[in-house]
């Protein structure tokens, strides 16, 4: 019976219903990201892919002459050297950039998303700034990959509203409050989006109540860094206890929440 459903509700039944796959991790900045494989690049994907994550977060920026590219910074310095930035090139310019590991170019964000078709869901990050046709490009690539009704959408506003009631949309806890309080599907409109810091019993209990997805943001920028291995282990400790099951992680601390209770006594 299953093979008549779509794909993408298949996977969604998955990620629900199978004590298998009850841990949905997400990786941040578009894969696995460490020595070996940059943000936002194909190695990084296909890394996260075959270790198993279950959704891309991925960060999205428009060239001067109206191209989507993967990127997360303002400028290319990071990790090509180059100081302009995004806004200021077009995607030709951006092309013959090669990264300092693996002398990778940027992508397109078509690019991504053509890897990503029936493989793994997205997450988008939207940035910087957006021309008139920005939306209606992100809607369109998402369309022709099949990855928009499966998606969830973070960043600029604009992009959230552009997609409201097409994917769901990040809100936090005092506009969940009043959507709910204004009668919304909030199950279908929305996730919860925190800090694995901030999220405590009462809100994950009162989006458990409603249906909606809780997910907690653990990366390692948020913690002070000669204490962001244990804080986020204990954050993710802890929150697991109450019930969350959807982690947007930088990929050092996938082990972390691959950890089982009896691993940890």
């Amino acid at each position: 019976m299953l093979r008549s459903y779509h794909p993408w509700l298949f996977l969604l039944l998955l990620s629900t219903t199978s004590p298998a796959a009850e841990l949905f991790l997400i990786a941040h900045r578009g894969g696995v990201v460490d020595a070996d494989h940059i943000e936002n690049s194909r190695p990084a994907l296909e890394a996260a892919i075959r270790r198993g994550y279950s959704m891309l977060e991925v960060d999205i920026r428009e060239s001067r002459d109206g191209h989507l590219v993967v990127h997360h910074d303002q400028d290319f310095q990071r990790f090509y050297g180059d100081p302009r930035r995004v806004s200021e090139m077009t995607w030709d310019e951006m092309k013959q950039l090669r990264s300092r590991v693996s002398a990778l170019r940027p992508l397109s964000f078509a690019e991504y998303a053509a890897a990503c078709q029936g493989r793994i869901r997205l997450m988008l990050d939207t940035k910087g700034r957006q021309g008139p046709r920005f939306s209606q490009q992100l809607e369109s690539i998402l369309k022709d990959c099949d990855l928009l009704n499966s998606a969830y959408v973070l960043g600029a506003d604009r992009s959230k509203q552009a997609l409201h009631r097409k994917a769901k949309v990040s809100i936090n806890r005092v506009n969940l409050r009043k959507a709910i309080k204004n009668g919304e599907p909030v199950d279908q409109l929305y996730f919860l989006f925190e800090l694995g810091a901030k999220l405590d019993k009462e809100i994950i209990d009162l989006a458990r109540q409603h249906q909606v997805v809780v997910v907690a943001a653990i990366n390692t920028f948020r913690y002070p860094p000669e204490q962001h291995r244990r804080l986020a282990a204990e954050d993710i400790r802890r929150l697991k206890k109450l019930g969350v099951t959807h982690f947007q992680i930088d990929s050092v601390y996938e082990a972390d929440c691959r950890k089982t209770e009896s691993d940890s006594k």
